[in-house]
């Protein structure tokens, strides 16, 4: 699932990314279950001391959500959000931001449909410190 949504990066950086994960206690992802225990998707949110275009901190970080593609359209990613947000509120968080790839489309408009309002588009790079 995690390919899905991240499909830019290979499984050994998803391997990787999953162990650091898992020790850290600022990040949160759940397999989002439907009423049989079934899976029908994924979501992982973090807790960034800043994010482009919000105002408090620490804010709240979509990192990613996924949803099977034969159950979208059926109003469970707007179900997955309301949750999502309730959870936010709960651990006390003021805003919740997220992003996608520019070429992802079909994800920008799930989050415009939703309320989320766009702040910026950037182009993201990363160098090795030796």
């Amino acid at each position: 699932m995690r390919g899905e949504v991240y499909g830019s990066l290979d499984d050994e950086f998803h391997e990787k990314e999953m162990e650091q994960i898992f020790a850290r206690e600022d990040w949160f992802c759940h397999f989002l279950t439907g009423t049989s225990n079934q899976i029908l998707g994924l979501v992982e949110l973090s807790s960034r001391n800043i994010a482009d275009g919000c105002l408090s901190s620490p804010v709240a970080y979509l990192e990613g959500i996924y949803l099977k593609k034969e159950l979208r359209g059926r109003g469970l990613g707007k179900e997955a959000m309301g949750l999502i947000l309730h959870w936010c509120k709960e651990k006390g968080y003021k805003e919740l931001a997220t992003d996608s790839e520019l070429s992802n489309l079909n994800a920008q408009k799930y989050f415009n449909a939703l309320g989320f309002h766009e702040t910026f588009r950037i182009v993201e790079f990363c160098i090795k410190v030796k």
